[in-house]
């Protein structure tokens, strides 16, 4: 009896932690663009292999279907979507695991839709998702953020995910000063600079620093594909997407880092062809999802 006691503790310290994460669904549950509709099946065989407790979505696009997608694909889990989603209706917000985490509020920031410019419901960028969830084993209450910000390596597109870093940082710092010290934020930043190290490279690493947060997806060569610019039929790695918190989230847990899946991980993100990327590219998404183990 001790000895099978003994085993369940260790089985049960195992799987402890709280692996949080961000995937960008290409407008689930049909891209319009391409006239695709989602690879639910591959999509299913994604989430799944993540093992996650939280993770953030962007551009689900049909919020009904995607409620019953997950509870199909993924029982015990639940969802929170934002109703906006900004000019082409690209809702955000979150999966979570209901035998671990409940959500205590949910809210858009709608101030990240306009960010200087005319934005609203179903106009400009998307707003934030912001929920506060509370850990079910420890009590630990946490804020999470989900954000898509601004496209577009264009000096304009530049210029307001400029504002968006601000306005990131300065919710940070309102919610530190409230005694919110747990927090998370993660998303497609569309950093279309990160790689090159540009300007947009240094934008964000001043949001870091002034909403004194720590980027756990650093380490990684690539979030998403493209065409590159050229006809090819080469697509390209790039650096869109970021899990970022501040350290009380982190519990002391200083090797945090996010690992990418989907085809980013199947190519190893070296420069592929849609063949070669497989149905998590032309089927899902150009993005791939990453976690993190944080606690």
């Amino acid at each position: 009896m001790i000895r099978f006691a003994l085993l369940a503790l260790l089985v049960t310290t195992a799987h402890a932690g709280l692996t949080v994460g961000t995937y960008n669904i290409r407008n689930f549950d049909y891209d319009e663009r391409a006239r695709i509709r989602t690879d639910k099946p591959t999509l299913q065989g994604i989430l799944r292999g993540l093992n996650f407790d939280l993770l953030g979505v962007n551009e689900i696009n049909n919020v009904q279907e995607f409620g019953r997608f997950i509870a199909r694909a993924m029982p015990g889990f639940d969802v929170a979507l934002s109703r906006c989603g900004g000019a082409h209706g690209q809702r955000l917000g979150f999966v979570y695991n209901k035998n671990k985490l409940k959500v205590l509020r949910f809210d858009e920031e709608m101030v990240f839709s306009g960010a200087g410019d005319t934005g609203g419901c179903d106009t400009g960028s998307r707003p934030a998702a912001v929920a506060q969830f509370e850990e079910l084993g420890t009590g630990v209450k946490f804020h999470a953020i989900q954000v898509h910000f601004k496209s577009g390596s264009n000096p304009a597109s530049a210029a307001k995910r400029v504002q968006q870093y601000n306005l990131l940082a300065q919710l940070v710092r309102e919610l530190a000063a409230q005694g919110n010290r747990n927090v998370i934020a993660m998303g497609d930043f569309n950093t279309t600079g990160y790689l090159d190290r540009n300007s947009d490279f240094t934008a964000f690493n001043g949001m870091l620093r002034s909403a004194g947060m720590v980027n756990l997806s650093a380490g990684l060569r690539c979030t998403s594909y493209w065409w590159g610019g050229s006809d090819d039929g080469i697509e390209t790695p790039s650096v869109l997407d970021h899990v970022i918190a501040t350290p009380g989230m982190l519990n002391n847990r200083t090797n945090a880092r996010t690992t990418v899946g989907g085809h980013c991980q199947a190519v190893s993100c070296r420069a592929a062809t849609p063949a070669q990327l497989g149905s998590s590219y032309t089927g899902v998404s150009d993005h791939c999802p990453q976690t993190a183990t944080i606690r």
